[in-house]
């Protein structure tokens, strides 16, 4: 803090010399204007507020901490179609991700599906427990941390209708025979499986020359029900050039598997507006 007056003094006996030097000796008048010889004297006035300090309480301002959605896993979630009124559940890992997660599910109508069942099992995971109550058709698991949505958020669920077949009281056994292929390996490419035209045909291919031997299942589902049309023609050496025709506009789910697997990428969440 200053004083109410601070004395300041610049010597300029160099500076003076120098100018000497030059121009000779001229009587500048510094000598009659300064207390010592060579120098200038010159005073601070304290401003009134000079010395003022903020009155107001210091403030402290706390940011949420980050959160990385991207890191969050969804341990056995459903990847194929389920019938209606089974009970879905699924594990969300959090992998060192901290925060709260607020999980919510919607029906096919976009009525929201009561109750949500969360329950901690260790400090990494969180069980998720519902019922598919509301019909057949797409639900949507809408999952947030920290309010900040996971990628790929809502994802999409396919619920039929129906039960399956039995002998005896025993569940129906498949009758496709197990067969020497690899689903990871099918290559899917095209504008059918990102965009979804109103007016015209849709299509894709899919590359499983490298996938061994199977069946290769598409089928379009969407609010209304399966897809008016899809279209499978194998040009050889594994390719296949899919088509497929929708009417409404809304949410659709493209199922695309090489025998019982789905290839990569699958299911795919697509709308249609």
């Amino acid at each position: 803090m200053f004083k109410v007056s601070q004395e300041m003094r610049l010597n300029t006996q160099a500076a003076t010399s120098a100018a000497t030097s030059v121009s000779g000796s001229s009587g500048s008048g510094l000598d009659g204007n300064s207390p010592e010889e060579g120098g200038i004297f010159g005073r601070y006035q304290r401003t009134p507020d000079a010395d003022a300090y903020p009155s107001e309480t210091p403030r402290v301002y706390v940011a949420p901490e980050l959160t990385d959605a991207g890191k969050v896993q969804l341990l056995h979630f459903p990847s194929g179609a389920v019938r209606v009124n089974s009970p879905l559940g699924f594990i969300i890992k959090r992998n060192g991700v901290k925060g709260n997660f607020e999980v919510r599910v919607e029906g096919p109508s976009g009525q929201p599906i009561q109750p949500v069942r969360q329950q901690q099992l260790d400090p990494e995971r969180f069980q998720i427990d519902c019922q598919l109550a509301a019909g057949a058709g797409l639900y949507k698991v809408h999952i947030k941390c920290n309010s900040v949505t996971l990628p790929r958020s809502p994802f999409i669920i396919v619920a039929i209708a129906g039960a399956p077949e039995s002998i005896e009281g025993k569940p129906a056994s498949s009758s496709v025979p197990t067969l020497d292929s690899d689903a990871s390996r099918v290559q899917s490419r095209g504008l059918g499986l990102s965009h979804v035209s109103l007016v015209e045909r849709n299509e894709f291919t899919v590359d499983c020359g490298q996938a061994g031997s199977n069946m290769l299942l598409v089928g379009v589902l969407g609010q209304r029900g399966p897809s008016e049309e899809v279209v499978v023609r194998h040009l050889g050496r594994g390719i296949h050039r899919v088509t497929y025709r929708v009417c409404d506009p809304g949410d659709y789910i493209l199922v695309v598997k090489w025998g019982e697997e789905h290839v990569p990428g699958s299911p795919f969440s697509l709308s249609a507006d």
